[in-house]
């Protein structure tokens, strides 16, 4: 009888590394879904070589590679363990049509990626000017304020999702995400790059396995709403706000007709401008007058004794702008993360179907966007054998949890909710440590865990807890209303296996039994 799926999740990072393993006729049919770990996490190269390491080991052939976006931290392993990765052998690599060089639409997006990076790259080294040119003491007063400290952090923080850290020296040859994934597209036999809808896509050797694409979307709207509306609630989240980045990138292209040409000195400017309206400023620097700075020296002289204060400096908002930068930084990584491909891997056919779901990082819209789709194609929505994303998700088994667990990575209504199945499985690749400690960023969104939780009875695998973690959580749930029954925990936990290897743990893995097959593998 036929066995069972794999699907193994790699641990300890905050990043994305997927192995899965399809009972073939005659052999595994493996798939590689992302392999990354985000910039600055502590022995990220050396745990890079030993995922790998492990990689290869199971699969010196990787039938499709799959590459969801082009963010650090699902591409980063491909450098630092490369010459591990060079020994593979790479059937076919799926890339979104977003990385299509042929596609229009695509260049403008990565024309409009580029343009905001520069832009960010230079309001970060006028930040870090700022804070150099500051008298340097001992007495913590004088040091430089928390706010341009903590945007400064922010800003790399946000940019290390693309592979930039500007306190560092520029990227080796290859480090870069698009170097990485112009040396996939080299090593791969066929490379091909998939837009949403159409005919499912089946595996010779591989029967009643096919994949749906749902995302990203071509409709531009869509591929560009990362967060819900104000008052929504589309997300699990506590207090929706959408991000306005509009004062800034106004007072940017005021500056310069070219947002890439931005220097230091235009960004003092846009500093000296935005807080206090640019033609009432009072200038606190001489060449500020060149600009249209009043030129009144007894009011500045007035106005220095007071806003110059060293005990009111929490009340100053001349660097209120950061704000902005940091939320265009937030918008520039949301947009990349909206750019997702997403599959859905059905194994079997009719009311029986499994589904595993693969969303990457998608975001609001990329969600949205599934359920205007019917397959087959062409065919109307309620017709006998029709498939919808609705379908698809009541059959999923199995959700990949995008985006770390984020608050925006995961719809609500049309998502989650949908995913009615008994046997519902979440796999978090998330670093919760890390993340709050170091990023300061709320992964795992709680509202979102508590829900997952909910969901699934407790089944939530973690990549940063073991199998005695995921033991205790469930058994919490046992007996509680959609918890697990005894039989259903038991079957459960004996499909739960945890990877490790002389250097600790390594992986958790997952295996699902064929529909209508007998799992030998207890």
């Amino acid at each position: 009888m036929r066995g069972a799926v794999t699907i193994r999740m790699y641990r300890d990072i905050l990043g994305d590394c997927f192995l899965l393993r399809f009972p073939g006729a005659t052999a595994t049919f493996n798939v590689l879904i992302d392999s990354g770990i985000l910039q600055g996490m502590p022995g990220a190269k050396e745990r890079a070589r030993r995922i790998m390491s492990d990689v290869a080991s199971l699969a010196p052939r990787i039938d499709l590679l799959v590459i969801t976006h082009e963010h650090v931290d699902h591409l980063s392993c491909f450098h630092q363990a490369r010459d591990i990765f060079d020994r593979l052998d790479i059937g076919e690599l799926w890339l979104a049509w977003t990385e299509d060089p042929r596609d229009e639409q695509a260049a403008k997006l990565r024309t409009g990626r580029a343009q905001a990076m520069a832009l960010l790259e230079r309001s970060h080294s006028a930040l870090a000017a700022l804070m150099s040119s500051e008298p340097s003491t001992d007495d913590d007063d004088e040091a430089p304020t928390e706010g341009r400290s903590n945007g400064l952090e922010a800003l790399k923080g946000l940019m290390a999702f693309s592979g930039r850290d500007p306190s560092q020296p520029p990227a080796a040859p290859g480090g870069s995400t698009g170097e990485i994934l112009a040396y996939l597209r080299g090593k791969a036999k066929r490379v091909t790059y998939l837009q949403p809808g159409g005919a499912p896509r089946a595996f010779n050797g591989v029967a009643d396995l096919s994949v749906y694409v749902l995302g990203p979307p071509k409709v531009e709207a869509l591929l560009k709403r990362s967060n819900p509306h104000r008052h929504s609630s589309e997300v699990y989240e506590l207090d929706a706000e959408t991000i306005q980045d509009d004062l800034f990138l106004v007072a940017a292209l005021n500056a310069t007709s070219d947002a890439s040409e931005l220097d230091v000195d235009d960004i003092a400017k846009l500093r000296l401008s935005l807080p206090f309206g640019f033609k009432n400023l009072i200038a606190t620097e001489p060449r500020s007058r060149s600009f249209g700075a009043p030129a009144d020296d007894s009011a500045w002289t007035k106005f220095e004794a007071l806003y110059g204060r060293r005990d009111d400096e929490w009340r100053r908002i001349d660097t209120d702008w950061l704000g902005a930068t940091e939320q265009l930084a937030l918008k520039l990584d949301s947009d990349t993360n909206n750019t997702s491909l997403v599959l859905a891997f059905r194994l079997g056919d009719g009311a029986d179907g499994r589904v595993l779901l693969f969303p990457g990082d998608a975001q609001v819209g990329n969600w949205l966007s599934w359920h205007e789709h019917v397959w087959p194609p062409m065919a109307k929505k309620g017709e006998p054998g029709t498939v919808t994303a609705e379908d698809l998700l009541a059959m999923t088994v199995l959700y990949k949890v995008g985006h770390h667990a984020s608050h925006n990575a995961t719809l609500r209504e049309g998502g989650l909710e949908s995913m009615t199945h008994r046997d519902l499985v979440a796999m978090v690749p998330v670093h919760q440590e890390f993340a709050n400690g170091t990023k300061r960023w709320n992964m795992p969104f709680p509202s979102l865990l508590q829900r997952l939780e909910q969901k699934t009875g407790g089944r939530v695998i973690r990549a940063d807890k073991g199998k005695m973690e995921l033991e205790v959580a469930a058994k919490q749930y046992a007996g509680q209303a959609g918890g697990l029954e005894a039989g259903e925990l038991q079957r459960f936990l004996s499909c739960v296996r945890e990877i490790t290897d002389p250097d600790g743990p390594l992986a958790m893995e997952y295996r699902i039994p064929w529909p209508g097959a007998t799992d030998s593998n207890p």
